[in-house]
């Protein structure tokens, strides 16, 4: 441990301030926002929030990791296989996810394409394809799983790990409604069938 506290209340103050500027630009009132006051250039603002998104999330990253911490718990012996195999798993679910959505729409190529080219931009539609078809959300089961096996834990990471899963559980529920209102009734029918963080045991629904 170097000499001096390690400031915890502002590793959580600046985790969670980044945490809600991501969310609050991504809801349906800012999109709106954005384009009623720059209609001509809404288009843009998806890729653009993917580039800001991930230079903050980088910075922020940074100086998370230049805090002094100490170490709490390391993942030794037979814990460092399970380590291993929990960074494998999320890994997978990365991939598997990434085959499965559209990633051009989600980093915002797609929409100025569609700029380009004079249309309008359109939502990809409902697919539940390949790991789709076995959980509902492959990107939130393996961040859950990063922030588990990332690394050793220590005092800091602690804090900033718990205010990251947190956004992380409220963040799936918060994408659950407003997939079940744009899309309705099929994607109520999917959460009935299919797992949202794992396989869903089979001959069992959510009611």
């Amino acid at each position: 441990m170097v000499d001096g506290a390690a400031p915890l209340p502002a590793v959580v103050f600046w985790t969670a301030l980044w945490c809600l500027w991501h969310s609050l630009l991504a809801t349906h009132r800012w999109r709106a926002l954005v384009q009623r006051l720059f209609p001509r250039w809404h288009a843009f603002s998806r890729v653009l929030y993917v580039l800001g998104s991930t230079l903050t999330l980088a910075v922020l990253m940074a100086w998370l990791r230049s805090v002094p911490e100490q170490v709490l718990w390391e993942w030794k012996g037979p814990w460092a296989v399970a380590r291993w195999l929990g960074l494998a798993e999320a890994a997978f679910l990365f991939w598997a996810g990434a085959r499965a959505y559209d990633n051009r729409h989600f980093l915002g190529l797609a929409q100025m394409r569609d700029y380009a080219a004079g249309r309008q931009p359109a939502e990809p539609p409902f697919r539940a394809e390949g790991i789709l078809g076995v959980i509902r959300h492959p990107w939130y089961s393996g961040t859950l799983l990063l922030l588990v096996f990332m690394l050793p834990w220590t005092d800091v990471n602690l804090a900033w790990r718990g205010v990251f899963l947190l956004y992380t559980l409220v963040g799936c529920e918060l994408e659950e409604r407003k997939l079940l209102r744009d899309i309705g009734a099929p994607y109520a029918e999917y959460r009935r069938q299919v797992g949202r963080y794992w396989p869903r045991r089979r001959g069992t629904a959510r009611s």
